[in-house]
């Protein structure tokens, strides 16, 4: 039985996506390839508000954290890194290893960082290079507003990286228009596409900054990438996943057409309605702060530590959602992504209060109600 898909990525797929990624291959050196990147191209910059053109190449998030580190990053930059969870720790290991020196600027795991967290770390740490964010942090299902946490840094100061991995596609992005100077993305999550095409979209500053030294990585170099997609047709250095890059234009489209706008009020919508039935049932939130919770994935802390064990009893019942990660085995994380609507809640919802009960959960058994009227409230 193919499972019913809630992990944080890869996602559960619309039809029409995956089927326009089964179409007959082209070469990445055609007018029908160049046609298609233009189109992906025009589409994400509207979806991001942005002007300048982002990159696409094959690899994962944590691919496109790589690029940014390789471009953007010095040996001896004085990085602060904030981090509230494992995708944050993930992010300053990267930067570490690109030779910066690395101060950490930890924010307890639960919520996102905050305009206080930002000047608290420059008064201990004033003048760093570069700055590192996570957007919406999977790990935990915490976001962080980054339009306020960007303006309690100083006008041109140091560079601001941001891991938009699990928030690209699913909550507003706005690079340009909150001062971002490099975002790292992926397809698998918000994006609606199968796993394989890393993004990365960098600001004015960041192209100059990026065109200012030589990369150490070829595969990486974003420079590169940018001279090929300005030639007389935009194309990629190398090979490209060019199915992936298929299903990903149908995606955009899919997008598009529904309007951005409304689709981040349906990611909203979603994660409330998913709340109020794990209240309704007992499940606490490992994110106790609403304002802080993600559209994008919701965790809850499972009664016992029973967090894998619960994991285990979905998939008994054909349902696939992630278990806890780092430092917090005992959370069941469920994402958002897909546009599945009330039947999808339904059936989530559903089977969690089932592998409760499996798990010998004591869980309350009204919560279908308490959904049903949040989805169907008035002026939604």
């Amino acid at each position: 039985m193919q499972p019913h898909l809630f992990t944080p990525g890869p996602v559960s797929i619309p039809h029409e996506i995956r089927q326009r990624g089964a179409a007959p291959l082209v070469s990445h050196r055609s007018e029908p390839f160049f046609s298609l990147l233009e189109e992906i191209s025009a589409r994400l910059k509207r979806l991001l508000r942005a002007k300048e053109p982002p990159v696409l190449f094959p690899g994962s998030g944590t691919g496109a954290l790589e690029a940014l580190a390789a471009n953007l990053i010095a040996p001896g930059d004085r990085v602060i890194s904030f981090s509230c969870g494992a995708f944050g720790d993930r992010f300053r290991e990267i930067a570490g290893r690109r030779g910066a020196e690395v101060i950490p600027a930890d924010i307890p795991w639960g919520r996102g960082a905050t305009p206080d967290d930002v000047k608290d770390a420059l008064a201990r740490s004033p003048d760093p290079a570069v700055v590192l964010f996570t957007h919406n942090e999977t790990s935990t299902g915490a976001v962080t507003p980054l339009g306020e946490c960007i303006a309690a840094l100083p006008h041109d100061g140091p560079l601001v990286l941001v891991d938009a991995v699990s928030s690209l596609g699913a909550l507003p992005c706005f690079p340009e228009e909150w001062g971002i100077d490099g975002l790292a993305s992926c397809s698998q999550k918000g994006l609606l596409t199968p796993p394989g095409i890393a993004v990365a979209a960098l600001s004015p500053r960041g192209w100059a900054r990026a065109g200012s030294r030589p990369c150490p990585s070829y595969y990486f170099d974003l420079s590169l990438h940018r001279r090929f997609l300005e030639k007389e047709r935009p194309q990629n250095p190398y090979t490209p996943p060019v199915t992936l890059l298929c299903s990903l234009a149908e995606a955009l489209r899919f997008l598009e057409d529904f309007g951005f706008g409304k689709w981040f009020r349906l990611k909203a919508r979603t994660a409330e309605t998913f709340e109020t039935a794990c209240k309704a049932m007992g499940l606490p939130f490992f994110v106790e702060d609403p304002a802080f919770r993600s559209p994008a994935v919701t965790a809850v802390k499972v009664p016992g530590g029973k967090g894998k064990d619960m994991k285990r009893a979905l998939e008994a019942l054909g349902v696939d959602a992630a278990a806890g990660q780092g430092k917090e085995p005992s959370l069941l994380r469920v994402a958002h992504y897909s546009p599945g609507g009330w039947p999808e809640l339904s059936l989530i919802a559903g089977s969690i209060y089932g592998a409760g009960k499996m798990c010998g959960l004591d869980l309350r058994p009204d919560f279908s109600e308490a959904a049903w009227n949040c989805w169907t409230r008035e002026g939604e």
